[in-house]
């Protein structure tokens, strides 16, 4: 179902004022197929923007939420989008864009993927989480760019700050080349909305024997130990909490950021998993497959 389709349904199911609507009243009051109408009301219903009319589970009426929507949309389409935007601004899928493009574009593959990943939806739920991102384009939640990138309609939420990551591909680089500068901590983020892992605390660093203060030293990652609390939230606000082994490899890692490394890479990293396999199976007794 496209975009502009969905679109029709939603507006004509804030703006209803019968008792009831179903699929079939939907279908008349849009010229769409009933069918399509009929996919439409269960997602309103879960967004808040519906609710059961009774007698029937088919049936439903719009909420005050969907009312104030349906009296914006009548000023113009653009008021009513902006409404239908801020009634889902706190919904599932609004926070996990928000999130995803918080530092900037991401290409529309990741965005799909982050929809999965939140939804915790197979691969074949690729063609919904395809068609839910099409209706947030068209809300004007979800702005396209140039090259297959999409945008926050509000721009990056985190302002100057690092995403994710930075700090451990910062490291290497240093590590890789020690005669390269130490990159500048990034600055304060602007906005109210903190990212993840912001607040970082201070470095450590050493001192050279005239007195001059160094880049910070990369080393290899010491054995967790049981933590309290209070250790584990500094842990997490540190900036080179990155070198924690159980932080680098926890996180997924999506098709949308292996698009960034090259073939040479890709094969290394390939060479590298199996070789971390088989250790580890070493370790455990068991033989690799």
């Amino acid at each position: 179902m496209r975009s502009d389709e969905q679109l029709r349904v939603i507006r004509a199911a804030c703006a209803s004022t019968d008792s009831f609507f179903n699929a079939a009243r939907l279908a008349a009051a849009t010229g769409l197929d009933e069918k399509k109408c009929g996919l439409v009301p269960t997602f309103l219903f879960t967004t808040g923007l519906l609710e059961p009319a009774g007698g029937h589970f088919s049936r439903y009426r719009p909420t005050k939420k969907a009312s104030a929507i349906a009296t914006a949309w009548e000023k113009s389409e653009e008021a009513g989008l902006l409404a239908l935007r801020g009634a889902w601004k706190g919904q599932w899928f609004a926070r996990a864009m928000r999130e995803r493009l918080g530092y900037g574009p991401v290409p529309r593959e990741g965005l799909v993927a982050r929809l999965l990943l939140n939804a915790n939806a197979e691969k074949y739920r690729m063609q919904q989480a395809e068609v839910l991102l099409d209706l947030l384009v068209a809300i004007g939640m979800v702005v396209p760019g140039g090259d297959g990138f999409m945008n926050w309609h509000e721009g990056p939420c985190y302002q100057g700050a690092e995403p994710p990551g930075a700090a451990r591909d910062a490291q290497l680089s240093i590590e890789v080349d020690p005669d390269t500068s130490p990159p500048k901590r990034s600055p304060e983020v602007v906005t109210d909305d903190e990212p993840p892992g912001s607040g970082a605390q201070a470095a450590p660093k050493t001192t050279s024997s005239d007195g001059e203060d160094e880049s910070p030293l990369a080393s290899v990652p010491r054995p967790r130990r049981r933590a309290d609390s209070t250790t584990r939230t500094q842990s997490a606000a540190d900036p080179y909490a990155d070198l924690d082994l159980l932080a680098l490899l926890c996180p997924p890692v999506l098709l949308a950021d292996l698009v960034r490394l090259s073939k040479d890479e890709l094969l290394e990293l390939h060479e590298h998993l199996r070789g971390i396999a088989a250790l580890t199976a070493k370790l455990r007794g068991r033989p690799v497959s």
